[in-house]
């Protein structure tokens, strides 16, 4: 079995390419293809075309997406092609090489109102992100009948630079010590990416049996959080002083921030069987410990006897 994961330098991508590691694997990626990365703009569809020509893939997942804000404003077209067009000339593509698609789609899609969502529930998302993502979903829903979309909440796990996550980005932010506020209004739900890449994995498996588990499928963790509330527990576990850090509402009084977008994931195990999901409380502080200074006294803390 082959497969190809477009998006394959990211955070998920990079997951993804691990649990894909009983395939042969293809993994593309535009300005960062060191490891063997294939480079491909996913916005070209005779990038797309000569890659999965070469692969003959029997699996495709586009990993391909923008999500940060600066570059939602500061590079609307840009962000836009990412997310949107690039989904669609994925698919495209996908169809014509005769292979399987997931897309990887956000909780994004909704706007928090009346929660918990599940895959049938009504979209009506808030910001430009949220509604790029639908779009690339109804692209590829009508690009490719059968590819599968799976949405996922805000993912977290080990980064290569600290603001590729929220959860490194507000560990750094309390280990600096400078007054911060973070919005404590908004509830988030921090997803281990690896237990996401798995379902990912299922999913891809599940259509190469030629079982579909749907159009629409949900994964997410289970513990809410606020920006605000993953600060004072990290802070809390290190032995860290968050007297700099204080709650606002700086993400709902934006008012394109959903308030609480929780993914209702039941009919995902009934499909593929019950999938892993870690324990944040236990996860975090394997992830945030190397974006915590100073470092000596971060080590020397956790010597000390519980």
């Amino acid at each position: 079995m082959r497969a190809v994961v477009f998006g394959a330098s990211g955070l998920l991508g990079r997951s993804v390419m691990r649990a894909f590691d009983d395939m042969t694997v293809t993994g593309t990626g535009y300005s960062r293809t060191g490891g063997g990365l294939v480079a491909v703009d996913a916005t070209s569809s005779n990038g797309i075309a000569r890659l999965l020509g070469q692969c003959r893939p029997d699996v495709v997942v586009n990993c391909v997406g923008e999500r940060r804000p600066a570059v939602w404003a500061g590079s609307p077209d840009r962000a836009r092609a990412g997310n949107v067009d690039a989904a669609r000339l994925i698919a495209e593509g996908t169809r014509r090489c005769g292979a399987r698609l997931v897309q990887i789609s956000s909780d994004y899609v909704f706007d928090g109102t009346t929660p918990p969502y599940r895959p049938g529930s009504l979209p009506n998302p808030l910001n430009a992100y949220g509604r790029w993502k639908l779009l690339a979903e109804h692209a590829v829903r009508a690009a490719c009948p059968d590819a599968s979309v799976l949405r996922l909440p805000v993912l977290y796990g080990p980064v290569r630079f600290a603001a590729e996550t929220n959860l490194t980005e507000i560990a750094r932010q309390v280990a600096a010590g400078a007054p911060v506020e973070l919005d404590d209004v908004c509830i988030r739900y921090p997803t281990h990416v690896d237990d996401a890449a798995e379902v990912c994995r299922r999913i891809a498996g599940a259509l190469l049996r030629g079982h579909y588990p749907g159009a629409v499928a949900h994964w997410s963790a289970e513990q809410g959080l606020t920006k605000y509330g993953m600060a004072v527990l990290i802070a809390r576990r290190f032995g860290l002083s968050a007297g700099h850090v204080s709650a606002g509402n700086a993400d709902a009084a934006s008012g394109d921030r959903p308030l609480d977008c929780r993914l209702d994931c039941r009919d995902l195990p009934e499909a593929l069987r019950p999938a892993r999901r870690r324990s944040f409380d236990i996860e975090f502080p394997l992830v945030v410990e190397p974006w915590l200074a100073p470092v000596g006294r971060i080590k020397n803390q956790r010597r000390k006897p519980s």
